[in-house]
């Protein structure tokens, strides 16, 4: 199983061009924007999963790539840079390289479950991966018919279109007590909001990428977007950046 975007098209670079750059000295994120981010974190109820066959939801079957289903998006700005603090603190050179190397919008499988089904940055997961198979399919319609008239008729639809593909069977909630309070932040994109705040308030594009992002998209910064997205506008090298980006954006469709 994965996550469903309506306009999603499979968008793959492979070129010898594009290499991972060399790490950064300094973390990507500050100490108060790390806390920030996992108080976010913490308001969503943990789960435990009792499943047959353990990471099924991340990766897509052959049905699910033709509906344009998609793993780890949305994918937040924020979120990418605790992930990177992550694998350059915990992974080996070999592990780490590769999937800071990935430039693959929407791959088939995400590229941290590992070969028993289990997730490799488990303790920095993203908020989708979080919340997935949290509400159960009664919790879902439930917390959309409280909403009605008390907050936007696009989020109550955006809220059962998304909240309605993540139910999932196997999961049992460890927390109940909290889930009422989930369920209103969920519908309310609180969670969502927080993000983009703190995402703005977080490491940046240096000039020169800036300058190139900016003169492709239109844009002054990408928001939510996929693990390869971001690892090709961050970390491509500048002179493949400035000859190939434009043709990477123009396929894309998972950027905001």
């Amino acid at each position: 199983m994965g996550f469903f975007n309506g306009l999603v098209g499979t968008l793959i670079v492979r070129t010898p061009l594009l290499q991972i750059a060399p790490s950064r000295e300094r973390r990507w994120l500050s100490e108060p924007n790390r806390r920030r981010l996992q108080e976010v974190y913490d308001q969503v109820p943990a789960v435990s999963c009792h499943c047959d066959r353990l990471g099924q939801c991340c990766e897509l079957t052959k049905e699910e790539m033709e509906a344009d289903f998609a793993t780890m998006y949305p994918l937040y700005s924020i979120e990418y840079f605790n992930i990177v603090d992550y694998v350059e603190d915990h992974f080996d050179a070999e592990r780490r390289d590769a999937v800071l190397s990935l430039t693959d919008e929407r791959p088939e499988r995400c590229p941290f479950l590992t070969d028993t089904g289990g997730c490799s940055i488990y303790p920095v997961r993203p908020l989708v991966c979080r919340t997935y198979g949290v509400l159960s399919r009664e919790a879902v319609e439930e917390t959309a018919r409280d909403a009605r008239g008390k907050v936007s008729a696009q989020w109550v639809a955006s809220f059962l279109f998304t909240e309605r593909h993540t139910v999932c069977p196997h999961t049992r909630i460890q927390a109940p007590e909290a889930l009422a309070a989930h369920a209103k932040n969920m519908v309310r994109f609180n969670y969502e909001r927080e993000l983009l705040s703190l995402g703005r308030e977080a490491a940046r594009l240096d000039e020169a990428r800036a300058a190139v992002f900016a003169s492709v998209s239109g844009l002054k910064r990408v928001t939510r977007w996929t693990w390869g997205g971001y690892n090709v506008l961050l970390r491509a090298p500048l002179a493949w950046l400035k000859k190939h980006f434009a043709g990477y954006w123009r396929r894309s469709t998972l950027a905001d």
